[in-house]
């Protein structure tokens, strides 16, 4: 995976309010981890971006949802899918969800 070309972040069964937590799961995605003082697990490892697709895609998906347990504990990751171009540009689409005991309202 050499190169993002873009990163969707879509609700589960059309749940719009979960989208109010897509600049959190942006920043998580986006920031590297090490990278922030005082947050140093904040971010992704991406030990995995040299990785074939499907190999990225099973190594994504796991490594967000730890971190989402962590950071950002009222979702849940429901499905994680990669594709790549020729070019080696990656487009990802994450679905998420309400974690069970949360919900729009309790924000």
């Amino acid at each position: 995976m050499r190169e993002t070309g873009r990163i969707e972040i879509v609700p589960v069964d059309g749940d719009t309010s979960i989208e109010r937590v897509n600049a959190q799961l942006e920043s998580l995605i986006l920031a590297r981890e090490r990278t922030i003082p005082g947050s140093r697990g904040f971010g992704l490892a991406g030990d995995y971006l040299d990785a074939p697709c499907y190999e990225v895609a099973s190594a994504f998906g796991v490594e967000l949802e730890e971190k989402v347990d962590v950071y950002i504990p009222e979702i849940d990751i429901a499905e994680v899918q990669v594709d790549a171009d020729i070019d080696g540009t990656v487009d990802a689409r994450v679905a998420v969800r309400w974690r069970d005991g949360y919900d729009s309202g309790d924000q």
